[in-house]
């Protein structure tokens, strides 16, 4: 841009010096060089901070399509690169397995729904059980009392083994309702065995039914969001698992599209997020667009700092000083954001606060650029 302006400069320079308006001395034949260094101190220089430029890039979010089940793959029901909307299916996994687990859970879970009323009847059998067994012993208690009491008198009625085979039943009896006792109190326990007014049994099994029409379910894998896949190499017949540390499809969100452009550390202290800002794409030569700085990526990274086991670095002057990133939204409103594929590149320029005077000359140059991008490789 320099270079623009000094020529122009001198042609003007040169269109005064014939028509005779000035005379060229060497002032005027140093008076170029003069405009260069003006130039540089009064705009351009200031122009990196006041109007600070990088190069920006399109990025668009990539998932890693997983399974949440293991199995066989016996249907793909898309192609790569065709738009899909959230929740139409990308590939299908064997369902038998799943469906005979369903089948086998509402079986069990029947069963388990039968059971409480038979733990009900359970319960009023035992407590019946301790009512019988109270009776005998009740029995066998005034039966050795009456053989104890007789064997008391002169004539002694009894024998001694008689009296003592008496009590030894009222004791058989006396244990013999301690256990109905325990046997009411385990079928109590069973029967008022409860989760939210649910048998424990009954909300366990509902459970485990849940979980396996889930995973049947999950047999169809669904596109999580609008875009398309990307390197799809699954075939039919191919086993996948629900293991992450391997992918099987990589789907391209497109509704997650983000544009970054980098700015230099010593450009970027005057940069705020609501500050007005251009772009110009190589994909789009011609056009220049309007857009507003959203966020500011406040770390590189050379700046993260992970666990490990080993003693960072200390930093050196020979490290290079990695840009910072600033995310911009473009305003278009007309704008066909499906257009801008993740990669695409670019030049962006922010207009701050500051040094206004060079906004000029630093959106003359972003038009520039757009136009140069026809001709350039």
């Amino acid at each position: 841009m320099i270079i623009f302006l000094t020529l122009l400069y001198v042609g003007l320079l040169f269109a005064l010096i014939k028509l005779g308006v000035i005379k060229l001395t060497l002032f005027w034949k140093l008076s170029p060089l003069l405009w260069m260094l003006l130039l540089l101190i009064v705009l351009f220089i200031p122009m990196q901070w006041g109007a600070p430029s990088g190069a920006a890039r399109v990025y668009q979010g990539v998932v890693e399509i997983i399974p949440n089940v293991s199995g066989e793959v016996i249907e793909i029901s898309t192609n790569p690169h065709v738009p899909m909307a959230a929740g139409d299916p990308i590939f299908k996994i064997d369902p038998a397995p799943f469906k005979y687990a369903v089948d086998a859970k509402k079986a069990a879970l029947a069963e388990a729904e039968q059971a409480v009323p038979q733990l009900k009847e359970a319960l009023l059998a035992a407590e019946a059980g301790v009512k019988e067994a109270e009776a005998a012993r009740d029995q066998a208690q005034q039966e050795y009392e009456r053989y104890a009491t007789a064997n008391k008198s002169k004539t002694q009625p009894f024998s001694e083994l008689d009296v003592e085979n008496r009590r030894l039943r009222f004791v058989a009896s006396a244990s013999a309702v301690d256990r109905a006792e325990a046997t009411k109190r385990q079928a109590l326990l069973a029967y008022e065995s409860e989760i939210d007014g649910v048998n424990t049994a009954v909300a366990r099994l509902r459970s485990e039914l849940d979980n396996a029409v889930y995973n049947l379910e999950q047999t169809v894998v669904r596109a999580p969001s609008d875009g398309f896949v990307v390197g799809l190499s699954l075939r039919v017949g191919q086993r996948v698992a629900n293991i992450p540390l391997r992918s099987w499809v990589a789907f391209v969100n497109t509704g997650f599209v983000r544009l970054s452009v980098g700015i230099s550390q010593r450009r970027l202290r005057y940069v705020k997020p609501g500050q007005e800002a251009e772009v110009v794409f190589n994909l789009y030569p011609g056009k220049t667009f309007k857009a507003k700085v959203e966020n500011i990526v406040a770390i590189t990274p050379s700046g993260q700092l992970q666990a490990s086991g080993l003693v960072p670095a200390a930093p050196n002057a020979q490290q290079p000083a990695e840009p910072f990133g600033a995310i911009l939204t473009l305003k278009a409103e007309n704008l066909d954001k499906s257009k801008f594929y993740g990669g695409i590149v670019g030049t962006a320029a922010i207009y701050t606060d500051q040094v206004s005077a060079t906004h000029i000359i630093r959106k003359v140059m972003m038009r520039m650029q757009a136009w140069m991008n026809y001709i350039l490789p």
